[in-house]
């Protein structure tokens, strides 16, 4: 038994280490922490503003990497570290994190949503935006 105990805490060890990896790279690589100000002019977007110490935060990360590829080319998925760029939480009032801000093709405040946010919820928002 104290065996068994042992190969399962060094398996939750080793995919603890795994998913803060994962979870950094993706932050790193895929959001890039860009500002608003820089990106999506032409296209609708949503802004994830969160934290890599945030275990809300952390559940987002497959279901964003998910909708930036099921909205490749038609809305920009832009993730944003508050830690690594607080005026942009200052920029738009964030109060709690994760916090999602769907923005129009302008730049225009659309919906806004505090909290974990599955697929189908963003797909929802996007569908009454207009993005198919």
């Amino acid at each position: 038994m104290k065996r068994i105990t042992k190969i399962i805490i060094i398996i939750i060890l080793i995919l603890s280490v795994i998913g803060i990896w994962g979870y950094k790279t993706y932050f790193i690589e895929k959001a890039s922490n860009q500002p608003t100000e820089d990106v999506g002019k032409d296209k609708p977007m949503l802004v994830d503003l969160g934290a890599t110490t945030c275990i809300p935060c952390k559940e987002m990360v497959p279901v964003l990497a998910e909708v930036k590829k099921m909205y490749d080319g038609k809305a920009i998925v832009n993730v944003i570290d508050i830690n690594d760029n607080p005026e942009e939480a200052n920029k738009y009032g964030i109060r709690v994190i994760p916090t999602q801000i769907f923005l129009d093709k302008d730049g225009k405040e659309v919906f806004r949503h505090e909290g974990f946010f599955s697929k189908e919820e963003i797909a929802k928002v996007f569908k009454n935006m207009g993005v198919e």
